[in-house]
């Protein structure tokens, strides 16, 4: 394929590209039967990377029933939902996402009785580790025979409430068992994915195994899954990291972390530890101060929500690099401005104030628990403001050249300080992963959620074409 038309780091170029980037010159005539796209004068950029995102969830999120409501009365939230619940298309499971309790109070399989009792409901948190049944749906996964489990819960009279805390693993399981699972549209996912820019992702769900090691083979072989994918997940894979997931109300006793971490060094595999709170963050660097020693590549900090200097200067000393998630701020800023005191707020999600002290910081989306769009991210991790106008910690503002430079940067290079010069690099004999802009990035990087993606290319194959 010959691009033309394009703009490279502040000059008009054609690019030929195949498998990998053939040619660049100011100006390139097309072969025979050669197909050729005009760029339009926008900027091309090596292929985005998402480095924390959640594929099958995020996948499924698109066929789910929204549970933000907006605002207004309790009883009009639940109003609004009963009737979102009720219009659901099809007979069988209802899959609920987002939901918060700001906005509909605490439920529990009584109070989703009363907003929908004719089919099985399932109902996600917004943070993503609790799911809420109703009653048809606790019959239907026979929950019953799992209390002995951490998070299946009971009240006080020890009846399920339907609510089943941090066992992804268990709902999973029971779906498959009565045959109410089914694969998410991936195919449509990866499509978005590509209309953004971007060519490769790292699933980063604790839950991920070897079988689902072979079902993204299989995507990919199939042509469904278009993005390459970093995969890690839980301790029966043979590669990748080992997904950590800490959660401050039920840690683990320290030495069984360590065990867990010496026995995943043993294979090769370096660890990434979920750490929301300062608590959290804690108790991963204790154990990696008791752990085997990493050998080759680095450890990661995955979300980082909360930081302070010292554990900042800790993480800069370790090489530990954290993979925050600027969006949101964006998606989440308004609630999170009633929930939290003011000077959480102005801390919250650093991004800034790492890099002072020397921590390499990278965003990405954590979809379908923040926005996809890493145009979004960038955006907001340069202004730091919430869908509602607010303002979260202006000192943590970085440049939207800053956060590009995070979306650019391969996995491999997470932990390696790159400019943006380099990280924008389009050379003859690399991968052929391009993503052409609609105009120069200067013309949009005071606004980057309006810059839009004119084409992506993976492995010199279009993968999105705005044109379509």
């Amino acid at each position: 394929m010959l691009i033309k038309n394009a703009w490279l780091q502040g000059r008009p170029v054609d690019v030929r590209v195949a498998a990998t980037v053939e040619a660049i010159a100011p100006q390139l005539n097309a072969m025979r039967n050669e197909s050729v796209l005009d760029a339009g004068g926008g900027e091309i950029l090596p292929g985005l990377h998402d480095h924390h995102i959640h594929l099958f969830a995020a996948a499924a999120a698109q066929g789910s029933v929204s549970c933000n409501v907006g605002g207004g009365s309790l009883a009009r939230c639940r109003e609004v939902l009963a009737e979102r619940l009720a219009n659901a298309p099809g007979s069988g499971w209802i899959r609920g996402v987002d939901y918060h309790e700001q906005q509909l109070g605490e439920l529990d399989r009584w109070r989703l009785d009363e907003l929908c009792s004719h089919r099985p409901l399932r109902i996600q948190h917004r943070s993503g580790k609790l799911w809420v049944c109703n009653s048809i749906a606790v019959q239907a996964l026979d929950l019953g025979a799992f209390t002995h489990l951490n998070g299946v819960q009971c009240d006080a009279s020890g009846q399920l409430t339907g609510c089943v805390v941090r066992n992804d693993e268990l709902m999973a399981q029971q779906l498959d068992a009565i045959g109410a699972s089914s694969m998410p549209d991936i195919a449509a996912f990866s499509r978005q994915l590509a209309s953004f820019g971007i060519v490769s992702v790292t699933d980063t769900s604790a839950t991920n195994t070897q079988k689902r090691a072979v079902d993204l083979q299989r995507l990919r072989a199939d042509g469904a899954l278009l993005q390459q994918v970093s995969l890690m997940g839980d301790d029966t894979l043979d590669h990748g990291y080992l997904k950590v997931l800490l959660d401050e109300d039920r840690l683990p006793a320290l030495q069984t972390l360590v065990a867990r971490i010496n026995a995943a060094r043993s294979r090769g595999r370096n660890i990434a530890f979920h750490c929301v709170t300062h608590l959290e963050l804690v108790f991963a660097l204790a154990a990696l101060a008791d752990a085997t020693p990493i050998e080759q590549g680095f450890d990661r900090i995955e979300h980082g929500a909360v930081i302070n200097d010292a554990m900042a200067d800790e993480l800069a000393a370790r090489n530990l690099p954290v993979i925050t998630q600027p969006g949101f701020l964006y998606s989440k800023g308004d609630q999170y401005r009633a929930d939290l005191p003011q000077q959480e707020l102005e801390c919250l999600y650093r991004y800034a104030g790492l890099r002072a002290r020397g921590v390499k910081v990278v965003p990405s989306s954590d979809a379908p628990y923040g926005p996809v769009s890493p145009w979004q991210n960038i955006a907001t991790a340069a202004c730091r403001r919430s869908a509602g106008g607010l303002s979260l910690g202006a000192d943590e503002c970085v440049s939207s050249d800053q956060a590009l430079t995070g979306y650019l940067t391969p996995s491999a290079l997470l932990d390696q300080p790159l400019t943006l010069a380099q990280a924008q690099e389009v050379c003859s004999g690399m991968r052929g992963d391009l993503c052409i802009l609609q105009k120069r990035w200067e013309q949009g990087r005071d606004r980057p959620e309006t810059v839009g993606v004119r084409a992506t290319l993976i492995g010199g194959s279009v993968a999105f074409d705005g044109a379509d």
